[in-house]
C-alpha cells in the first residue's frame, strides 16, 4: 500500500512544486485567472501519475521514466510561453531557474538516498526519494519564494530587451549541465560528493549571478533617474532665474511708470482744461502701451512648484499646445520639492512631448491639482496621436525600450506618499492621475491660486 502511494506521489513531487512559482511570478500577465492555471496543472500532474504508475505496474518504469520526465516537463514549458504574456527570455529565464532549483532538490534527494539508504530503496523503491524531496522542500521552498519575490520579481520588472536577450543564458550552462548527469548510466554516480556539490553549484551561481546583476542594474537605474531629477532641478532653477529676471524689469519699468506720473498727470491736466476729449483720449491710449506688461503668470506660491509648471507652460506654448492649469496646493502640502519636480516634470515632459508628436488636431494640456488636508490629487489630460505601446498591463515608452522611467518614477513617489498612479489612454487624450495620502513632515511654502496660460 504504501510503495502504491508513493509511486502516485512521486509525479506530484516531481512537477508542482517547480511550476506554480512560475506561474506566480508572472501572476499580473496571465492570459486565464490563476485558479484556471493551477487547475490545468494539477490536471496534467494527475495524467503524469496515471502513465507512471502504470509503467511501474507493467515493469517499464526503469526505461520510461526519465523520457516521460522530460517529456511532460516540455509540454509544460511550452504551455507555459503561451499562458504568460512576456517576453521568450523572461519565460526562459525563469523556467532554467525552477530546473536548477529542482536539479537541487532531486540532487540533494538522490545523494541521500544513494549514500544512506541503498539496500532500503531497493525494496521500497520511492519511499525515502520522496520522503527527501518532501523534507527538502519544506525546508528550501520557503527561502526560494523568499528570493524569487524579492530578487526575480524585481529582475523582471526591467524592461530592457537588450539585456534580457543575454540574462536568460545565466541559468542556462548551470542546467544544460546538470541535464548531462542524466544521461550517465552509472548507477552509483548520484552517491558522489562531486554529483552532490555540482547540484548546489549549480543552484547557487544561478541565484548569486541574478543577485548580483540586479544590483547592478539597480544601481544604473537609480543613476539614470538620478540624472532626470537633476535635469528637472536645472529647469526648475531655468524658470526661477526667468522669473526673477522678469520680475526685476517689471520692477524698474514700475518705478520708471512711477517717477513719470507726474508729468504725465500734468499733460492730463491741460487736456482738461482745453476740454479737449479726443486729445486726451489718444493720449491715454498711446500712454497705455508704455505701461509695463504682467509678470510670468503664477500658478501657486510655491516657488519651486510654480517654477517647474511655468517652464512646461512655455515649453508647451511653443509647441502651440494650449495649457490650462488649476492648481490648488496647500500651504501644508508635505511633499518635498524633490519629489514634486521630479512627480510634475515627468508628467509634463510627457504630455509636452505626446504634442511635439501629434501631428495633426489641436494640441491641449490640462493640469489639476486638488489638496485636501494632507492628501494631494493630480489629474493631466493632453492630447496624443492615440497611438501608445501597450505591453503586458504596462505602457511602454516611446523613447526606449521598455516602460518608461518617467512613468516608473511617478509610480514610486505615489507608492513613497501611500498613494497610486494610473495612466489611460482615451481615443485621442492620454489621462494621467496621482494621488498621494502622506504621512511625512508637512511643508510649509506651498500656496494656492488658479491660472490659465
Amino acid at each position: 500500500m504504501i510503495d502504491t502511494l508513493m509511486i502516485l506521489l512521486f509525479p506530484f513531487l516531481d512537477f508542482l512544486p517547480f511550476q506554480i512559482p512560475r506561474y506566480w511570478l508572472f501572476r499580473e500577465k496571465l492570459r486565464i485567472p490563476m485558479r484556471w492555471i493551477i487547475l490545468i496543472l494539477m490536471g496534467i500532474t494527475t495524467a503524469y501519475s496515471d502513465v507512471f504508475f502504470w509503467a511501474n505496474q507493467n515493469g517499464i518504469a526503469d526505461s520510461v521514466t526519465t523520457l516521460l520526465r522530460y517529456g511532460v516537463m516540455l509540454f509544460a514549458s511550452l504551455l507555459s510561453f503561451f499562458l504568460i504574456r512576456d517576453s521568450l527570455a523572461k519565460n526562459m529565464y525563469t523556467l532554467l531557474l525552477m530546473i536548477s532549483y529542482s536539479f537541487f532538490v532531486f540532487g540533494n534527494a538522490n545523494f541521500i538516498e544513494s549514500h544512506f539508504f541503498w539496500d532500503f530503496s531497493a525494496l521500497h523503491p520511492y519511499l525515502v526519494y520522496n520522503g527527501v524531496r518532501l523534507i527538502l522542500l519544506l525546508i528550501t521552498y520557503p527561502l526560494f519564494l523568499r528570493f524569487l519575490n524579492r530578487t526575480i520579481r524585481k529582475t523582471l520588472a526591467i524592461d530592457d530587451e537588450a539585456i534580457w536577450k543575454s540574462m536568460w543564458k545565466i541559468p542556462l550552462f548551470s542546467t544544460l549541465f546538470g541535464i548531462l548527469y542524466c544521461t550517465v548510466t552509472d548507477l552509483y554516480a548520484p552517491a558522489t560528493w562531486q554529483f552532490l556539490v555540482s547540484r548546489y553549484l549549480m543552484l547557487g551561481g544561478s541565484c548569486y549571478v541574478s543577485f548580483v546583476l540586479l544590483k547592478i542594474l539597480d544601481a544604473s537605474d537609480q543613476r539614470t533617474r538620478l540624472e532626470a531629477a537633476l535635469r528637472y532641478a536645472d529647469r526648475t532653477m531655468a524658470a526661477q532665474k526667468k522669473q526673477y529676471d522678469s520680475l526685476s524689469i517689471h520692477m524698474e519699468e514700475v518705478r520708471r511708470a512711477r517717477h513719470d506720473l507726474r508729468q504725465h498727470l500734468a499733460v492730463t491736466q491741460t487736456y482738461i482744461e482745453r476740454n479737449d476729449r479726443e486729445g486726451l483720449r489718444a493720449y491715454i491710449s498711446q500712454y497705455q502701451k508704455t505701461l509695463p506688461q504682467e509678470t510670468q503668470a503664477v500658478y501657486c506660491r510655491n516657488e519651486v512648484v510654480n517654477a517647474i509648471i511655468s517652464c512646461y507652460a512655455e515649453l508647451a506654448a511653443h509647441q502651440g499646445a494650449r495649457f490650462d492649469a488649476t492648481v490648488e496646493y496647500s500651504d501644508t502640502a508635505p511633499i518635498s520639492n524633490t519629489d514634486a519636480v521630479v512627480l510634475l516634470g515627468n508628467l509634463l515632459e510627457n504630455a509636452v512631448e505626446a504634442c511635439t508628436r501629434q501631428g495633426k488636431g489641436e494640441k491641449w494640456i490640462r493640469l489639476h491639482i486638488q489638496s485636501a488636508g494632507s492628501a494631494i490629487a493630480v489629474t493631466l489630460d493632453n492630447s496624443f496621436s492615440g497611438a501608445c505601446k501597450p505591453g503586458g498591463g504596462a505602457l511602454l515608452s516611446s523613447k526606449r525600450d521598455g516602460v518608461g522611467i518617467g512613468l516608473r518614477s511617478i509610480e514610486e513617489i505615489a507608492e513613497k506618499y501611500n498613494g497610486f498612479a494610473e495612466f489611460q489612454p482615451d481615443g485621442n487624450t492620454f489621462r494621467a492621475s496621482v494621488f498621494l495620502n502622506p504621512s511625512s513632515v508637512p511643508q510649509t511654502q506651498p500656496g494656492e491660486t488658479s491660472r490659465t496660460a
